[in-house]
């Protein structure tokens, strides 16, 4: 009797990337081996690997393939609007679609293999180049660097809806965001005679008693810089000691374990978090003045303190089961207050695309102040307000206010 072999499926190349896509942005590149993508497509791992030498250089293929298609789409879109609006729109709708890269982006790109990183960037450059003709022919009283600047925030409130589960249907999310990207580009920037953004200088020499008093202090700050830059799973008890200038064990006289110092570190940007809603809320005259206030402090705890910011949305996952649940449930409480607040300022805007306003306006900032090609600006905190501020007063339309 004759047998027949089954045939590998033509696309299994491109249903193994897109497993991988998922399985990353979800679970992280540390907590997802290849046997986890293996199985998700139904193959043995082996079978992987004919397509894949090790998992650094899929995750690369991941993040270089989305773009590329991407690119190609908008590339696409730029020729056929010589005025280039069709391109923030063609963007927000890849973005939606693939839900996933961005986030992969965001949380994995140090995980990247260091050909893979420069290659990603290049391709991230020419994908902001893109918005920044468009921005500026629609703008071109615009300085280069103002441009620019723009052209990250729009590409910040493109990718926003990766971060949280959706709301609404994408139609209308994609009509939502469509007026978030013109509100960014028609914000007016405030002026600055600074021409940097100066940071605090640590000294290393002071009251020595006073250092120890504040040990702990110092150890979280380090850690959460570190966890920032490196990762979590990347980073060691013994870095964290010696960034602190004492022995790694030492730090257990202080905290129980790194993911004690994780949870530590979140709940601080919890604490702040409830600290500027009742801030803005007690100290707002009026629903409108209490959004400002709320977008001020945002802005400036972002620029104080990247870092902080920063480990809320790549590291969380990384907390035991019962603080990731605490962890979300203050995060959705917290975007669902800002957005009552919002709703309050604007009664016409149903909650969930409140929500979604809200969102990408944090989501510029979160970003923003992770990117080195603008935080140097003596006007930073500032440009940040106003774009967040025009994102969540940005005119709906009645195609958005369907409940």
């Amino acid at each position: 009797m004759r047998t027949t072999s089954r045939s590998r499926p033509p696309n299994r190349r491109a249903m193994i990337l897109a497993a991988a896509v998922d399985a990353f942005a979800h679970r992280g590149y540390h907590g997802t081996s290849m046997a986890d993508i293996a199985a998700a497509v139904g193959i043995s791992a082996p079978a992987l690997y004919r397509h894949f030498r090790n998992k650094q250089q899929l995750l690369g293929q991941c993040l270089l393939v989305g773009l590329d298609d991407t690119l190609a789409r908008i590339a696409a879109a730029s020729r056929a609007d010589s005025r280039g609006s069709a391109v923030p729109f063609e963007l927000v709708r890849v973005a939606l679609e693939l839900r996933g890269l961005p986030r992969l982006w965001q949380l994995e790109f140090r995980n990247l293999a260091p050909d893979d990183r420069s290659a990603v960037l290049v391709r991230v450059i020419r994908l902001t180049g893109h918005l920044r003709r468009w921005i500026h022919g629609s703008r071109p009283e615009l300085s280069g660097p103002d441009v620019e600047l723009l052209s990250w925030c729009v590409l910040s409130v493109a990718m926003s809806p990766s971060y949280h589960r959706a709301e609404l249907p994408p139609p209308m999310t994609a009509h939502v965001l469509d007026a978030a990207v013109a509100a960014v580009v028609s914000t007016r920037l405030p002026r600055s005679a600074s021409s940097g953004l100066v940071r605090p200088v640590r000294s290393d020499t002071g009251n020595i008693e006073l250092d120890r008093a504040l040990r702990s202090e110092r150890m979280l700050a380090e850690a959460a810089r570190l966890f920032s830059t490196r990762g979590y799973a990347a980073v060691g008890i013994e870095d964290i000691g010696a960034a602190v200038g004492v022995s790694g064990p030492a730090l257990y006289y202080h905290f129980s374990s790194k993911a004690d110092l994780l949870d530590q570190i979140v709940r601080r940007q919890d604490e702040w978090l409830r600290l500027m809603l009742a801030r803005a809320v007690a100290e707002g005259r009026s629903a409108e003045e209490s959004m400002r206030s709320l977008m001020r402090s945002f802005a400036r705890f972002g620029v104080d303190e990247p870092d902080l910011l920063a480990i809320t949305v790549s590291e969380a996952r990384h907390l035991p089961g019962d603080a990731v649940q605490r962890y979300r449930r203050v995060r959705r409480d917290g975007i669902a207050q800002w957005g009552r607040l919002l709703q309050a300022a604007r009664p016409e805007v149903p909650l969930p695309v409140a929500r979604v306003l809200v969102r990408a306006a944090a989501t510029v900032v979160i970003d923003a102040v992770r990117n080195p090609r603008l935080c140097r600006r003596g006007d930073f905190a500032d440009v940040l307000v106003a774009v967040g501020e025009h994102i969540q007063s940005a005119p709906i339309g009645q195609r958005g206010m369907a409940k």
